[in-house]
């Protein structure tokens, strides 16, 4: 068990981060049957798979800003050491975790008869194409972002707060606002915008949460803005559902606009609830005894694990709701999904610790 001491110098809030975005994930997966078996919006149960999957879109985009806040304050010494600590450990899980939902994927759900060689090819080729699992596309890229810190730490801590600030706008009109008027045109004209000035891969994609982490992590903005910005968050937590059943009943089936990790929404909910814990670290640092800190760092260690490992677990434990369930049915169904399968997986997690090699092998050390 981790000591006083240890728990005292934990960064509180990150670890609540951590522990939402974690419990958030499993509601996305959890909750994503009810919105894609029917194109009936009408329905109890489709509304709620709506509103929580709109409550908890800043899962992802979350992660990253933690990944970006934590590992963008070390200084890299050694490209080869930091890749022995920090990449290698996300490769072996990868290749694990993409063998075990494979052989689980095609022996169990197809009931494949794949020869061990086919198996082997085809297990091979998904690998390489990130199309072993669902959720597994997190650890391809968070895998090419960390092979870009050796360059990004020097960069960013060679920036002035107003040269970040330059840097998250730019990535902001490219990857956020640009995408989503693209997204737009293609709704209404089946064709994409074009614009080759916008194409600028530094400003592009998950790299500009993981730099937007770290400016939020050492630098405070304006009480005026801060406020600002927490508000626009909290309207995105009601403006996200009733946007999305919009745009659904308009395409008639389940249109993921405003669910995408770059959407307004998602970014503006993110920036909201990282802004919030961080306000109030020292407070809930101060009111939380050190027995209660120690169960939040258990936690939040084995988030990355508990991503890993949760959808295996659903699938043994989870029960499928039905489309046309009441609200007090799909309801205390959910809880107990979300419940079951966060509890075992944290408790697997903590078993499989006890070994070691378990824990290099399927967790990168973590947990």
């Amino acid at each position: 068990m981790m000591s006083n001491a240890v728990a005292s110098r934990r960064i509180i809030y990150i670890d609540i981060l951590r522990i939402l975005s974690i419990v958030a994930v499993i509601v996305l997966h959890i909750t994503a049957p009810l919105l894609t078996r029917t194109n009936d919006f009408s329905t109890t149960s489709w509304w709620i798979g709506n509103v929580l999957n709109s409550v908890c879109r800043f899962a992802v985009p979350v992660f990253f800003m933690i990944s970006g806040a934590m590992i963008l304050r070390t200084e890299v010494k050694s490209i080869a050491e930091f890749y022995k600590k920090r990449i290698l450990p996300l490769l072996v899980p990868l290749v694990a975790w993409s063998l075990i939902y494979g052989l689980y994927f095609q022996y169990v759900i197809l009931k494949s008869k794949l020869g061990a060689w086919e198996f082997i090819l085809d297990f091979g080729y998904k690998l390489l194409t990130d199309r072993n699992y669902v959720h597994l596309w997190f650890l391809y890229s968070i895998i090419a972002i960390y092979m870009t810190v050796p360059l990004i730490s020097k960069f960013v801590k060679s920036c002035s707060e107003k040269d970040l600030r330059y840097y998250i706008l730019l990535w902001f009109l490219v990857s956020v606002v640009y995408q989503f008027a693209s997204q737009i045109k293609f709704r209404l004209t089946e064709q994409y915008l074009d614009f080759p000035s916008f194409n600028i891969p530094f400003f592009e994609e998950y790299l500009g949460y993981f730099i937007l982490g770290y400016y939020l992590f050492h630098f405070e903005l304006t009480p005026k803005f801060k406020h600002v910005l927490f508000n626009i968050g909290i309207a995105s937590f009601f403006l996200t559902p009733v946007l999305t059943y919009f745009v659904s009943m308009q395409k008639g089936t389940l249109d993921e606009l405003f669910y995408g990790n770059y959407s307004i929404t998602s970014l503006l909910t993110a920036v909201a609830l990282f802004l919030y814990f961080k306000d109030k670290d020292a407070s809930i640092s101060r009111r939380t005894n050190d027995k209660i800190k120690i169960i939040i760092r258990a936690v939040s260690a084995a988030s990355f694990s508990i991503y890993l490992i949760h959808l295996l677990i659903e699938m043994f434990v989870a029960k499928e709701i039905q489309v046309d369930a009441s609200f007090l049915q799909t309801t205390v169904s959910l809880l107990y999904n979300v419940t079951t399968v966060f509890l075992i997986s944290f408790v697997i997690v903590k078993v499989l610790n006890l070994n070691r090699w378990v824990t290099q092998l399927l967790f990168g050390g973590r947990g």
